[in-house]
């Protein structure tokens, strides 16, 4: 893996972040792209900007993280061994998407080799958000 670099975007929704869907579960009855509610709660916006993205480009792979809870679960799991599968976690989920849609699935297998992955936790875990109470 080549040297990391990080940045923040700005969006006009923090929904369309890779792993938002998977991280941020609706609780108000409503679908979830529709929802007001969430668990953890949605991020907020900077005003007269959006809604943070945290960029992360290792190796010419660029990840997306719309909230410090999306990089910290990302950290988790990528710590686990074995990787879990996504089938198993698409599961835990209680949604009806398949384990193709999850996040993990999503990545390149490049990343996900141990190897790899341990290389990987340790950039971003030296990102903004990646610590317990930090926000983006």
């Amino acid at each position: 893996m080549a040297k990391a670099n990080h940045w923040i975007e700005y969006a006009d929704d923090w929904r369309h972040a890779p792993m938002a869907y998977w991280v941020h579960v609706q609780q108000d009855g409503d679908p979830w792209s529709k929802a007001q509610h969430y668990l953890p709660p949605a991020p907020t916006p900077v005003a007269g900007k959006g809604y943070p993205i945290l960029c992360v480009d290792v190796g010419g792979v660029t990840l997306h993280f719309s909230s410090a809870e999306q990089l910290r679960e990302c950290i988790r799991v990528l710590e686990m061994v074995p990787l879990p599968t996504t089938r198993r976690l698409s599961a835990l989920r209680g949604e009806a998407l398949g384990p193709n849609s999850h996040w993990l699935s999503r990545l390149p297998a490049s990343i996900k080799s141990p190897k790899a992955r341990v290389r990987l936790v340790k950039v971003l875990k030296q990102c903004p958000g990646s610590e317990d109470s930090a926000r983006l």
